[in-house]
């Protein structure tokens, strides 16, 4: 027996049958990890391989020649199961969506014009292979016909044309990308995808589609996939001074997680009547709608919490300073609430062993500070200011814990004091307070806090009482057992303000 035709046959009787059950366990495989390559292996495996077996036990086994019919049929058929298998891997190793959490391996993210092309050349090629190379069919003529046929087309699908061509070149060119956001004639969106007759945008008001045509002749500006650099301004009085409103700007956007960066807040410009301040942050375009109506949102607060002086105030009432004698300017909108602050601190319990001197002193350095909902009011790790109570409104402590995760430390009500650590120097808040409503606070400036301890024994008991029920708050929600003070009282009752 001819040594050849004895290696065809062992192929035929041993490596086929090998080959497929090789093909089977991998796509098996494969479909458990849910890959789509698995679609593809089974297709070679039931379309291509039984064709292609009897094509070369045809051909090499039993000598058919090529020119017979049946042949044909069966190279025919072959062809079109390798079409049809083909296919199914190329959809497996292409693909024209991301996939950044869990990337499938092997697979490539390409345009959504490429991914069509590379499909319509596999059916081209093979196509033309099968008329011209299996049935010997002379495509001169053909070709000569869909050459004039396509000069008409050609003509009737000019712009067609145009935005198929236009769109290979960009892809080509690679001025954007899908995800990226760009800027076309004065319009702003996120490219969406891109196909061969147009680029589709998105923004958060609509959807859009640009022509290739259009784009390949436009100026392009590409911002990239991350956020983009936004400002906020605001003008404010002479009177204000600028290293306190740019302190107080620098606080505008903490605990905005959807801002991504910023840099620090300066002086835009001296006008005729105010100062203009800058705030810039980065934050995705699709989002900054949200960000730039918080901003503003927060930026009523900020003034009422400084008593900013805006530009151009209703009423301004003139007083003569008695010892320099010279006019100073107080807005009527402004009002001295020194008193109330008093009565307010001698109506809480957690001021009763202080005098009434003590008490006047605390009045006098204390004062009332405004918070929009959502706003930060102390942050953890951070220093605090002094002692802070609810005067209006409620809030909630809370603090990060290893994983990540905020753990809700107190519910803040109404007369609840926080802040405490500001009587320890050098310490930090082991919490985070936001206001979850609209919020007015009387702080105490730690000065005058550590004063009033030093110098009222009974007033250090209850502070240090009230500082050590809030210590074993924060273990709790940090999930660590308790264990005993000497600071905690024998019935172990929080030291409450109201």
């Amino acid at each position: 027996m001819d040594r050849s035709l004895l290696g065809w046959l062992l192929l035929l009787g041993l490596g086929f049958p090998l080959l497929s059950i090789l093909l089977d366990e991998a796509a098996s495989r494969l479909a458990r990890q849910q890959h789509p390559l698995a679609v593809g292996l089974r297709q070679v495996r039931a379309y291509v391989l039984p064709p292609l077996a009897v094509l070369l036990v045809m051909r090499q086994v039993l000598s058919v020649a090529g020119e017979d019919s049946w042949a044909r049929f069966v190279e025919t058929l072959t062809w079109v199961a390798v079409i049809v298998a083909g296919l199914s891997l190329i959809n497996a190793l292409l693909t024209t969506k991301k996939q950044p959490i869990a990337p499938i391996r092997w697979q490539i993210h390409v345009p959504s014009l490429f991914f069509q092309a590379a499909r319509g050349a596999a059916i081209l090629a093979i196509g033309y292979h099968v008329l011209n190379g299996v049935w010997s069919i002379n495509l001169t003529g053909l070709g000569s016909s869909v050459g004039i046929a396509s000069a008409v087309i050609a003509l009737a699908l000019q712009d067609t044309l145009s935005n198929l061509v236009s769109g290979l070149l960009l892809l080509f060119a690679k001025p954007f990308r899908t995800g990226d956001w760009i800027e076309v004639d004065g319009k702003q969106g996120r490219v969406i995808e891109q196909n061969w007759w147009s680029v589709t945008i998105k923004n958060p008001s609509l959807t859009f589609n640009v022509p290739n045509g259009v784009l390949s002749k436009a100026s392009i500006s590409n911002y990239g996939q991350r956020g983009i650099w936004k400002s906020i301004y605001a003008s404010f009085s002479y009177d204000d001074s600028p290293s306190e409103v740019i302190s107080a700007l620098n606080t505008l956007t903490e605990g905005i997680d959807l801002i991504e960066a910023k840099d620090p807040a300066l002086v835009s410009s001296y006008e005729d009547s105010s100062i203009t301040y800058k705030l810039a942050y980065t934050v995705l375009p699709e989002k900054d709608w949200i960000v730039s109506a918080e901003l503003k949102f927060r930026l009523y607060y900020i003034t009422q919490r400084y008593s900013f002086t805006t530009p151009y105030p209703i009423a301004v009432q003139y007083e003569v300073d008695a010892k320099e004698g010279i006019p100073s300017r107080i807005p009527q909108v402004l009002e001295n609430r020194q008193q109330e602050l008093a009565t307010y601190l001698r109506s809480l319990p957690y001021f009763l062993t202080l005098n009434d001197n003590q008490v006047e002193k605390l009045a006098e350095r204390a004062r009332f500070k405004a918070y929009g909902k959502g706003e930060l009011i102390i942050r953890e790790g951070r220093k605090d200011e002094g002692l802070y109570i609810i005067f209006k409104g409620m809030g909630h402590a809370y603090l990060t814990d290893e994983q990540g995760d905020r753990q809700i430390v107190d519910e803040l009500e109404l007369n609840e004091a926080f802040g405490e650590m500001a009587i320890f120097p050098g310490e930090v808040s082991p919490v985070t307070a936001v206001a979850t409503e609209d919020v007015e606070v009387v702080v105490i400036p730690a000065k005058e806090m550590i004063e009033a301890i030093e110098s009222n024994h009974r007033f250090a008991s209850e502070i240090l009482q009230y500082i050590e029920e809030r210590k074993k708050m924060v273990r709790l929600a940090k999930g660590i057992k308790d264990e005993a003070s000497p600071l905690t009282s024998n019935n172990g009752h929080r030291v409450q303000t109201g």
